[in-house]
């Protein structure tokens, strides 16, 4: 809606403007230079804020008349305000904008908001300037290479030695029972098997060394035992305890027991990859419930309770280049600028760069000071910011109800304000809620265009927006593309061990990355990825001394009544094979003699070359094999 000028806001503008003093005296005013000044000032006062050429309607004519001497400067200046109060009495001047999407701002204050202007800026990138350079792998590789050759590259060598060592090192300390080292190659398979859990889930680890073979998973179970399994999951480490600082230290870190792995895989990840023009910072979580002075508590996010992370990601693929797990607070009250300092850590490496980079990030780290760092560092960024920050346009500063509460600007769907100060641009946009952004990036005036919003019955309806939305929209989503790549098939499970969880959420970044990577020559979807990679890792090896020869579903677990005495083993063939189509149930001979199923003991073995061609076991033809499938 335009805003009407009164009579008293003309008379105190003018008063401003001309600074006539209270005497009425009119000395040191020349009268041309004066008048000429004086229709300018009005002019620009009433012009629409986009810098249109409406001016006032209804202009008196007796405007452009200027006298010719100084005695009658003072007399024209109040006439000229005598005469806009009086010229049209009950029609008031309206000012107008020549655009709908854009609202006029006539507030006095508004209007005193000096440092906050409608300046165009000389020069800025191109918006397809931040597309132009995006992510490749800096190693090189055969085309042809394996998916664990691409993984092997962030969990390098390194990384499986520190494992191994540090693995060893606590097994000897806490004087493990019947503990055997562990070398690369079995750590290796280790975290094979870790990667198969991850996409063959089931609710308890005994169950994939299960006798059911709706449950065993033989690519797991003929790898190692699941006592040898729990052992290294027992033992695993990766750093040594008896050198950790105390609390009272100054060196004191909440990390210590993974910060070994965090460091390595942190720069692995920056050095593997090249930077792309365009990136995004935001937080991630990790799902963690137990005990912790690291877990928090984010009410709005899909993982409410666990680690927070602060992640640099590519805006298109969600690479991971760099993040930072937060410890949580190091005093008393707030933490002054912690997002700020976030985004200045993560995004240092893009100042190095010899293209132009944009940065994108929320609220939360938002503010105008640091996108004038940003700026002065050659790195252009946009975000949406908060009400409540300093150095904001009186717009939003001064709009607030009697109880100092913030309300609404009462914008129209589509419609936007906008402001700038120095290299940065203020917008607010009014979607189904007001949007305020700051960017260094894309003038709000440029370009206007839309967004599809879909309505309450079903249908779909553009909405104007200024271009700084769109593109902020479409560059902030790199650390949501990545949680959504990484969350699928992942490798946590529970545990009471509260590092064990970062470690998990490390290896899936890891696998994330190098999916991400190998994906650009190669296209395969993330689950074929991780079999290759956990059947890679794996190869060949197995700790078992001897494979069985058995179906999977044959378990050899000894209930002894007695200790004193021994009884046979039992063979957990299921029911529903073993007596069901009994007649269906021949002998077939085997290549040699085996241990009858049924009648053979340690204290007495029976042998027989006949096996059972249903349930695939060794029996001895009469009178084990009728016994066998009678109930």
């Amino acid at each position: 809606m335009p805003r009407y000028l009164n009579e008293n806001d003309i008379e105190k503008t003018l008063e401003q403007i001309f600074d006539i003093p209270d005497d009425g005296s009119e000395d040191g005013f020349e009268s041309d230079e004066a008048e000429e000044f004086n229709v300018n000032t009005i002019q620009r006062l009433l012009e629409s804020d986009d810098d249109s050429s409406n001016l006032l309607q209804n202009s008196p004519a007796h405007l452009n008349s200027t006298p010719n001497n100084s005695s009658e400067s003072g007399t024209s200046t109040i006439a000229l305000c005598s005469q806009l109060d009086n010229s049209q009495p009950e029609e008031p001047l309206i000012v107008q904008s020549s655009s709908p999407l854009e609202q006029e701002l006539t507030d006095e204050s508004e209007c005193e908001d000096e440092s906050w202007g409608k300046d165009f800026w000389t020069s800025r990138p191109d918006p397809g300037e931040f597309d132009k350079v995006t992510i490749k792998p800096r190693y090189l590789l055969n085309r042809r290479a394996r998916p664990v050759a691409h993984f092997k590259k962030f969990f390098s060598d390194e990384v499986f030695n520190l494992i191994v060592t540090q693995t060893n090192l606590y097994a000897e300390q806490q004087n493990i029972k019947n503990w055997q080292p562990v070398d690369k190659q079995e750590i290796s398979a280790f975290l094979g098997i870790l990667i198969i859990m991850g996409y063959h889930i089931l609710p308890h680890i005994d169950l994939y060394w299960s006798s059911d073979p709706g449950f065993r998973v033989n690519e797991i179970a003929e790898v190692m035992p699941v006592k040898r399994f729990k052992k290294i999951l027992e033992a695993l480490h990766l750093n040594d305890n008896s050198q950790q600082p105390s609390r009272e230290d100054v060196n004191f870190d909440k990390l210590y027991k993974i910060r070994p792995l965090i460091s390595l895989l942190s720069q692995l990840f920056q050095n593997n990859a090249s930077n792309s023009s365009s990136q995004s910072i935001d937080e991630s979580m990790i799902l963690f419930k137990g005990r912790s002075s690291l877990k928090q508590y984010m009410p709005l996010k899909p993982i409410k309770r666990g680690y927070k992370v602060w992640c640099c990601c590519d805006s298109s693929t969600g690479y991971l280049y760099n993040y930072e797990i937060y410890t949580g607070k190091t005093g008393q009250g707030t933490e002054e600028g912690l997002g700020a300092n976030v985004v200045k850590k993560l995004s240092s490496k893009l100042a190095q760069e010899d293209f132009k980079t944009h940065v994108t990030f929320d609220n939360f780290f938002c503010d105008f000071s640091l996108m004038q760092y940003l700026y002065e560092k050659n790195i252009y960024a946009t975000g949406t910011v908060r009400r409540n920050r300093a150095i904001l346009p009186n717009i939003i500063k001064n709009n607030t109800n009697r109880n100092g509460r913030n309300k609404s600007l009462k914008l129209k769907k589509g419609e936007f304000k906008w402001r700038t100060k120095q290299d940065v641009a203020f917008t607010v946009w009014q979607d189904t809620k007001e949007v305020l952004l700051l960017t260094t990036a894309f003038h709000p005036k440029v370009e206007v265009t839309s967004v599809q919003r879909t309505q309450k019955n079903g249908t779909r309806e553009a909405v104007h927006c200024p271009r700084v939305v769109k593109e902020y929209t479409k560059r902030m989503g790199g650390v949501d593309r990545f949680d959504q790549v990484k969350g699928r098939y992942a490798v946590g499970r529970r545990s009471k061990r509260w590092w064990l969880r970062i470690f998990y959420f490390l290896m899936d970044a890891s696998l994330t990355n190098s999916f991400i990577l190998y994906s650009l020559t190669s296209r395969v979807e993330n689950l074929e990825f991780r079999v290759a990679v956990a059947r890679g890792l794996i190869g060949g090896y197995s700790s078992r001394k001897r494979r069985s020869s058995l179906p999977t579903y044959i378990c050899k677990k000894s209930r002894i009544a007695c200790p004193e005495l021994y009884q046979k083993s039992v063979n957990a063939v299921p029911e529903e094979l073993r007596f069901v189509n009994v007649g269906d149930h021949m002998p077939a001979e085997l290549e040699t003699y085996r241990r009858c199923k049924l009648c053979s003991t340690k204290v007495k073995d029976k042998r027989s070359k006949i096996k059972c061609s249903k349930c695939n076991v060794p029996l001895c033809i009469t009178p084990c094999f009728a016994q066998f499938h009678r109930k």
